[in-house]
């Protein structure tokens, strides 16, 4: 059974889960339907970011030469993507950022001042629902870096965090890519959180470094977070599937098909505890200060890059539906939710850009 974290309010006061939110923004998880022992594929899996990467690569040459120039290739970049966008990296840039308690500009790599370039502006289209500024919230729940232990937040904390959060707070410079860019703080006490995002910018990353040692037919998963390129092996797109939103044990909703697309989900069941009958997940809603109630069990978007989908899987978790399903739509971004029926049954929402999809 795969892991998932459902504890009481005593033991989550006394334990520090915010190793397991870094991947669990976005946690929940994506199989892929094709044949593990197939044997025109190349499998490299590893550890990154408090969760696990898996990469397949299909086609011809897919010998241990091949292997190890992927494998560097992913090292280097996955440590490029540690240096500007970990939170638990103190050297990082955006943990030098967030140490940073002043309004001056401060130096960032183009790559960090371009993803929180992206994520102010999907925090703009999304009305507030998509926030890098909510950690400090997040961690007064019991979740994420810093995690608060002790009573649920008071509605003075609440007010007092979301003081310091928002769009409004940050300017941005992407500047060149090899010269770099700069972030800067309205406010000294603002503090970014890159978790919802970083995960799928490191998948593109790891797909671009692959693609330049000119394989065009892959799959690259980090978390859940997916790229796939080209054709699975023996030919035609990728197959992955998405997994049913069960509190206990593991089950496959529906299965895609995807070919040069990116996908990301982000579920409210693998990180959550309970106060009586109330369900607290880590998923908080910037807007209110509060964790989302009654919203959708998992949202799956598929886009052209997985920071686009890894994003906005986190926003639609917010926003739910319908709103959700109509902001997707009107960027062009096709969006699938489950929801929980009264009666338990998980109920399929999309807007029309999405996939029709295969049963198991």
């Amino acid at each position: 059974m795969a892991p998932r974290l459902e504890i009481d309010q005593r033991t989550i006061r006394m334990i520090a889960i915010s190793f397991v939110l870094l991947a669990g923004l976005s946690i929940h998880r994506l199989y892929f339907a094709e044949n593990p022992n197939a044997p025109d594929v190349l499998i490299l899996r590893g550890e990154t970011m408090g969760t696990t990467y898996e990469i397949r690569v299909a086609g011809k040459g897919l010998d241990e030469r091949l292997r190890r120039r992927i494998q560097a290739e992913t090292d280097e970049r996955l440590a490029e993507l540690d240096g500007w966008m970990s939170n638990w990296n103190p050297e990082s840039d955006i943990s030098r950022f967030n140490a940073h308690h002043d309004t001056t500009g401060f130096p960032v790599s183009h790559n960090t001042a371009a993803v929180v370039a992206f994520a102010i502006e999907l925090g703009k289209w999304s009305g507030g629902a998509f926030d890098v500024t909510v950690g400090p919230l997040v961690a007064l729940w019991g979740f994420g870096n810093e995690a608060r232990i002790g009573a649920p937040p008071s509605q003075d904390e609440i007010l007092e965090a979301q003081a310091h959060m928002g769009a409004r707070l940050l300017r941005v410079g992407r500047g060149a890519p090899k010269a770099g860019g700069f972030l800067r703080k309205n406010d000294p006490e603002v503090q970014v959180d890159l978790s919802a995002i970083a995960k799928g910018y490191g998948v593109d990353h790891v797909a671009g470094g692959i693609f330049e040692l000119g394989r065009g037919d892959f799959l690259v998963e980090i978390g859940g977070e997916i790229y796939a390129a080209g054709e699975r092996p023996g030919g035609g797109p990728w197959h992955v599937a998405v997994e049913k939103p069960l509190d206990d044990g593991r089950a496959i909703q529906a299965i895609i098909e995807l070919s040069d697309q990116a996908m990301a989900t982000s579920g409210d069941y693998r990180i959550f505890y309970r106060e009586g009958d109330r369900r607290i997940s880590h998923t908080i809603d910037p807007r209110s200060g509060y964790p989302v109630e009654s919203g959708p069990a998992s949202a799956t978007v598929i886009a052209n890059s997985a920071t686009e989908a890894d994003a906005w899987a986190t926003a639609l978790m917010v926003l739910g539906d319908p709103d959700g399903l109509m902001l997707a739509h009107q960027w062009e971004i096709a969006a699938m939710l489950l929801l929980r029926g009264d009666d338990g049954i998980i109920i399929e929402r999309r807007n029309n850009l999405f996939p029709e999809t295969e049963r198991p």
